[in-house]
């Protein structure tokens, strides 16, 4: 698809689909052209680089949109790569690349999906086209403006999940849990790999004299390149806020390996003297146990007290519970209860 945007030195303002008045209005230095080029063929892109006479790397950048964000200065026109940033789905983060050529008097836009944020800037002239006035540089503000501005629902969104996953990894440290926090530990890494150069190409934008851009203009530059060293601070606050999750959750995979280690321990200490005596009391003697029968009574007193009599030792000393230490018989029964 594509559309067309012409305002003419008298302040007359056309919109069409059809191309075969731009070389007439690009012959005009007073007029404000903008083509917005939506998901269109090669073939189609290549004979619209040739109406504005655009370098062959300029045209291969335009066919294969697989670009970091970028600047370029050529005699005629600057080349500028600009990432918009889709809602985070499925724990994936979708970019629309958004390649613009600026000239004096035209700006041309190309994409391949339909770009919401395109579409608003251009309704937005068309029904007031005052922003026309400033010529086509100031249209790349406005385009910048609304690619830039999207940025921060979707930070905001993403600061929720991890506010989320913080306090879930404190109550309940699930191995889901760690495949989250690197699902969106990836996520943070692609948002600073795409903030991080395009914060660049505006403060390349806002502190070089190009011949293209208002020197007006330019000022509005530098209002982009804040929020975007603002969007940059706030993904690498993310970034060290998911590292210490990680760490969280490693610490408290490790807490809760050592409760059930101490646990084991306890149960096995509980068990030890109980194998003692079975095995001395086992052994191959004339009569069992020895002369005397009451000693087996005493040996299976001793067998039924010693374990409760251990668990009560190691519960007023604190090692069954990361409470205080159960000094008494009524916290002791209080505890057993809540174990059941």
């Amino acid at each position: 698809m594509q559309r067309m945007l012409v305002r003419r030195s008298d302040g007359a303002v056309e919109t069409s689909a059809d191309l075969a008045l731009l070389a007439d209005a690009l012959r005009d230095p007073h007029c404000t052209i903008w083509v917005d080029v939506e998901g269109e063929p090669a073939e189609s892109i290549t004979a619209l680089a040739a109406r504005f006479d655009l370098h062959p790397v300029t045209l291969e950048d335009f066919i294969n949109r697989n670009q970091r964000p970028k600047i370029e200065e050529f005699d005629q026109y600057i080349f500028v790569v600009i990432h918009a940033l889709q809602p985070i789905r499925d724990d994936e983060l979708v970019t629309e690349e958004l390649h613009v050529a600026l000239k004096q008097n035209c700006l041309l836009t190309v994409h391949d999906r339909p770009l919401d944020l395109a579409k608003r800037v251009f309704d937005r002239c068309v029904a007031d086209p005052k922003p026309l006035q400033n010529g086509p540089s100031f249209l790349l503000y406005l385009l910048s403006d609304a690619v830039v501005d999207g940025y921060f629902p979707i930070l905001d969104a993403l600061g929720d999940e991890i506010d989320t996953l913080e306090d879930a990894v404190v109550e309940t440290p699930a191995r889901a849990r760690m495949r989250r926090i690197f699902e969106i530990k990836r996520v943070v890494v692609q948002l600073r790999k795409i903030v991080s150069p395009q914060r660049e190409v505006y403060n390349t934008l806002s502190r070089r004299d190009y011949a293209y851009i208002d020197a007006r203009t330019a000022v509005y530059f530098r209002d982009v390149h804040d929020h975007l060293v603002r969007a940059f601070e706030v993904i690498d606050s993310y970034r060290d806020l998911v590292a210490n999750i990680l760490d969280a959750y490693l610490a408290a995979i490790s807490v809760r390996l050592g409760q059930v280690m101490k646990q084991l321990t306890v149960i096995a200490t509980i068990f030890m003297p109980l194998s003692f005596l079975t095995g001395f009391f086992g052994m191959n003697f004339t009569r069992i146990p020895f002369d005397h029968a009451w000693l087996l009574g005493l040996v299976l007193a001793m067998m039924a007290g010693l374990p409760v009599a251990m668990l009560i030792f190691f519960a007023r000393r604190g090692w069954l519970t990361d409470e205080r230490r159960i000094t008494s018989w009524a916290r002791l029964r209080a505890w057993l209860r809540r174990r059941r």
